[in-house]
């Protein structure tokens, strides 16, 4: 039987780095939407050079699992047509059941038996056939003695070739393959200073799920994805209103921007509520089970931290400081193409594909 391939990531290492080349492309493939992003260097930093979104039908996606190869495809497609990149050459990330990741600490006397022991060491935690899945690591420590702290990700061999037959088949390159919870942590790198004595929680609020990282000293000590996302708010307001899931999505999105009915005023309350508690319940686990530096504040990101007052229903719940994470604190834009009313309004939707950019071009 063979056994687990390396080389999923391209290697963890140089993650927050800023070499390669002069272009780079994030593309985020969700369960509503497929995000791309094209990033050019400006001296030593990155400045925005395209951004472009195309939702999907509620049957492309389902679970992280891709199930319509074909409007995928068309999807990129029409991305690609409309933003006309200089680089064909992509990052991509992917998330839900279907990856794993474990902090792991090993006694590994000798660094020539370092993949074989820790691949031999993954084998417990994965709940499916080693087999089956595509693996890699980086070191984040290691002592004198041996005693190696490592950070292991696999994701399952089938869901990646369909990710990476999408892309292909829609005229790009996978360079790089990453995971969103990665690139939460990459545009916050990016963008905001850096404290070592304070760990801070990026939290991803996208169509299906959240995502939630604990990032400290640079490294993501704590990750957790719950199954609750945007999509759960839609179909109250569906069920709440008796309209079809189109015209609910519609209502939604048109109430995030301005007026809406008293209903789905109160039901975006509930929904704030329901995340908030979610969050808290997450960093609340960290805290308790983890040795690291407590949570200092909270950023948020996706579609749905454009909830109105949802910062604010957060931090009354989690006793910490909380905002809508920036990508534009440090990364640029020529104002002649992009107002800062755009900027603004794509900033939480475009952190991951950013993030993946950077990734890209790392490297």
């Amino acid at each position: 039987m063979a056994g687990p391939k390396r080389g999923l990531f391209s290697g963890l290492s140089g993650l927050f780095s800023f070499g390669g080349g002069n272009a780079a492309v994030g593309l985020s493939i969700g369960s509503s939407s497929i995000k791309l992003v094209e990033l050019q260097r400006s001296g030593k930093s990155w400045k925005l050079l395209h951004f472009g979104t195309v939702q999907l039908t509620e049957d492309v996606i389902v679970n992280h699992e891709i199930i319509n190869q074909l409007a995928v495809n068309e999807s990129i497609k029409t991305l690609i047509n409309q933003l006309r990149l200089k680089s064909k050459n992509v990052c991509i990330s992917l998330s839900g059941t279907a990856v794993i990741i474990k902090r792991m600490s090993m006694d590994i006397p000798n660094t020539k038996d370092l993949q074989d022991q820790i691949f031999w060491e993954a084998e417990q935690y994965l709940p499916f056939d080693a087999s089956e899945v595509v693996m890699d690591f980086q070191i984040l420590s290691r002592s004198k003695e041996g005693r190696t702290d490592i950070l292991l990700v696999a994701v399952k061999k089938s869901i990646l070739e369909v990710y990476m037959s999408c892309v292909e088949a829609a005229g790009l390159v996978p360079k790089f393959v990453d995971v969103d919870f990665f690139a939460l942590q990459n545009v916050f790198e990016a963008n905001y200073p850096s404290n070592p004595s304070e760990a801070v929680a990026l939290v991803d609020i996208g169509a299906s799920s959240t995502k939630l990282v604990i990032s400290h000293a640079g490294i993501p000590v704590f990750t957790k994805e719950s199954l609750i996302g945007g999509t759960n708010l839609t179909t109250e307001i569906q069920r709440q209103l008796n309209l079809s899931f189109t015209d609910a999505e519609s209502l939604k999105i048109g109430g995030v921007g301005g007026g809406l009915p008293q209903e789905v005023s109160d039901l975006m309350h509930i929904m704030s509520e329901n995340f908030a508690g979610e969050i808290k319940k997450s960093i609340d686990f960290y805290n308790a089970s983890s040795s690291g530096a407590p949570v200092s504040y909270i950023l948020l990101a996706g579609g749905s931290s454009k909830i109105p007052g949802l910062p604010k229903v957060v931090e009354d719940h989690a006793g910490l400081p909380t905002q809508v994470l920036n990508p534009f604190n440090s990364i640029t834009f020529d104002p002649a193409i992009f107002t800062n009313e755009y900027v603004a309004a794509i900033g939480p939707v475009a952190a991951v594909p950013i993030g993946l950019a950077l990734r890209a071009g790392s490297s």
